[in-house]
């Protein structure tokens, strides 16, 4: 019996030493967590107005899909995204179609500086 428990223990420790890994941990800084509450916030500002139907069907009109902007969005700086989001709620209530299609404006524009798109070439 006790030659029993020991053969139990030894597979057991075995078992625990070859499936066990490492832990990482590391602190993550206030202000790194404040920026990526930040920019998230931001980026779900954008994503409501891009979300309405009149925006995704000038984006379509103009060949761009909404994922291809959604895409790019995720690629621009926290300054970028801010002035962008400033800009849309500077925007008349209610959601005037001519604001929003101007902002949408705006990120084909800058989609197009940087290369992602080539549509203004096609106009």
């Amino acid at each position: 019996m006790r030659n029993r428990n020991s053969v139990v223990i030894a597979l057991t420790l075995a078992a625990m030493l070859v499936t066990s890994m490492p832990a990482a941990a590391g602190i993550v800084g206030t202000e790194q967590m404040v920026a990526e509450e930040a920019r998230s916030h931001t980026l779900d500002r954008i994503d409501v107005v891009l979300a309405g139907e009149a925006v995704e069907a000038q984006l379509l009109a103009w060949g761009v899909s909404p994922d291809m902007v959604r895409e790019r969005m995720a690629t621009m700086s926290d300054l970028e995204l801010r002035q962008l989001a400033d800009s849309m709620e500077t925007a008349p209530a209610g959601g005037d179609v001519l604001a929003v299609i101007g902002v949408v404006f705006v990120v084909l524009f800058i989609l197009e500086v940087t290369g992602v798109i080539n549509i203004f070439s096609r106009i």
